[in-house]
Parts: C-alpha cells; sequence; structure tokens
C-alpha cells in the first residue's frame, strides 16, 4: 500500500538499487535523486539504497540478472549485504522468474554468476556450485575448472540466442546445466583428467535443479535429452558422419 506522505528520500530508501530510485517531478521537470543513482548509472554500478534492502531476498537474484542484462559491476557492500540474505521461503515462481530473466535477456550471464558466487549463493543450488573447482584437463580446457568453462559456455550461447523465448530457455539451461555429470565422474585417469559418463549422469543432477525452480514438466522434458547428447554432435562430427 502507498503512503502518500512518505518523503521522497524515505521512498527511495525503499528501493533494491540507487540506478532504480531516480525520480522526475512530471510538474517541474526535477530530476530527484537522493540515492545518487545518476553516479551509479555513470559507474555502472549496481549498490543497494538502504538496510531495507534485505526485506526482499528476491533482490539477490535481481541483482545477478540485472548485472548479467547490463554488464554493471556490484558494490562490494551489496554484496557483503546479499551474503547476510537467505532464500528462504521464497516461491519457487519468482526465483523463477529471475533465472529466466538472466537466460533470456542477459548479455554477459557470467557476470551474474560471478556475483551469485561472490556473495554465497551458488550454495543454494548445489549443481552449480559442485562446479566450482572441479577440475578438467588443460590439454581440452586450458580455461580452467567445469565452472569457467560453464560461464564460458553461457556467455556464447547468449551471443547466439534466436530470439524464440520457448527455445532459448530450454537451450540456456542446457547450457549451463550441461557439464553437472562431471562431478561425480571426473577422474585422474593415465595422466589425464577424465570425466567419462559425464553426459548421461547429468540428468538426474540436471532434473533436481530444475524441479526446484519450475513445475513445467514441458521444459524440463526438453531441457533433459539436451544435457544427454551434448556430446553426440561433436562425436558424430569427428567420426565424419554423413547427413
Amino acid at each position: 500500500i502507498g503512503d502518500p506522505n512518505m518523503s521522497f528520500p524515505e521512498a527511495c530508501s525503499r528501493r533494491d538499487f540507487t540506478v532504480n530510485a531516480i525520480l522526475w517531478d512530471i510538474a517541474s521537470g526535477e530530476i530527484i535523486d537522493p540515492m545518487n543513482g545518476r553516479v551509479d548509472l555513470e559507474k555502472k554500478l549496481l549498490r543497494h539504497t538502504s538496510p531495507h534492502f534485505v526485506e526482499d531476498p528476491l533482490r539477490v537474484l535481481r541483482a545477478m540478472q540485472f548485472a548479467s542484462r547490463f554488464q554493471f559491476d556490484v558494490a562490494p557492500q551489496t554484496i557483503e549485504l546479499c551474503a547476510q540474505i537467505t532464500p528462504e521461503n521464497l516461491p519457487a515462481e519468482r526465483l523463477f522468474e529471475e533465472w529466466k530473466k538472466l537466460l533470456l535477456k542477459g548479455v554477459q550471464p557470467s557476470l551474474g554468476l560471478h556475483f551469485l558466487r561472490a556473495c554465497g549463493w551458488t550454495k543454494y543450488y548445489p549443481e552449480l556450485h559442485a562446479l566450482i573447482g572441479c577440475p578438467q584437463d588443460p590439454e581440452w580446457h586450458p580455461e580452467g575448472d567445469v565452472w569457467i568453462h560453464t560461464l564460458h559456455c553461457l556467455d556464447a550461447f547468449a551471443r547466439e540466442r534466436v530470439g524464440d523465448t520457448k527455445e532459448d530457455l530450454v537451450v540456456g539451461f542446457a547450457v549451463l546445466l550441461h557439464d553437472t555429470g562431471k562431478v561425480p565422474t571426473t577422474q585422474f585417469i593415465d595422466g589425464h583428467w577424465r570425466s567419462r559418463g559425464h553426459d548421461v549422469a547429468g540428468v538426474p543432477l540436471s532434473e533436481k535443479f530444475l524441479r526446484r525452480l519450475t513445475n513445467e514438466t514441458a521444459l524440463i522434458e526438453e531441457v533433459l535429452p539436451l544435457v544427454e547428447c551434448h556430446m553426440r554432435p561433436r562425436e558424430l562430427f569427428d567420426a565424419k558422419a554423413s547427413d
């Protein structure tokens, strides 16, 4: 319920980020910016307006998708505050909407996920958190561990979206989850890190992740085959398979 007696500074302090707390008086033309949002906008910085930020934990995921969409940094103080918040009691559908925005609108999804790791929220998504530090053989993956590899893949996906909401969401989640199976399968064999069968092993892990976010069975049923089969196009190419 709105409070017509609330001052502009108090009203702005109830917003999430300073860049979202800039008002325009349509009668006078005055820009009202008590939180210095224009400065942060110029700096491409997401900074919380006040301690009221903690009143809605979903704001952590808003920071995730905003950072990705607008290629903004998140202020260190805001990261520290987010680390004190938990997603407890947030409805799954609200969480799902923020992940959708990351995948459908993110210009550089890796920025949002780097933030999620920095504030400790990856632990609420154990299938993703487990990717951090999971080794890959540098001969094939010089970029680093499975977490870094996944972030590279997501950024590549974002550059190649086709503009169809359903298709982009299916492919986006498949890219996010495609290597979750490397965690239980990775072994050091004959001088190399190998993850035999990780494509199949990733299916139940991907399903667990998705079912915590959504009950859209049709979406889940389209994502899982892409996870399971993501190695096959390369195998067919290497085998010089015909059309």
